[in-house]
């Protein structure tokens, strides 16, 4: 995987409450996700934003 460029953000965001992020790092946006998702049970998003 390479790594990201300097602009690079991934959104991650609830589908079901007020949770949202705004993360420079693939894994680290991909485990606040599962996590939140783990936690509350909700439905969450995470895409990259250009």
């Amino acid at each position: 995987m390479e790594p990201p460029s300097p602009g690079e953000l991934y959104h991650v965001v609830c589908r079901e409450c007020p949770f949202e992020r705004l993360i420079g790092l693939a894994g680290d946006a991909d485990a606040y996700g599962r996590d939140h998702a783990a936690d509350t049970g909700h439905r969450v998003a995470v895409d990259r934003i250009e």
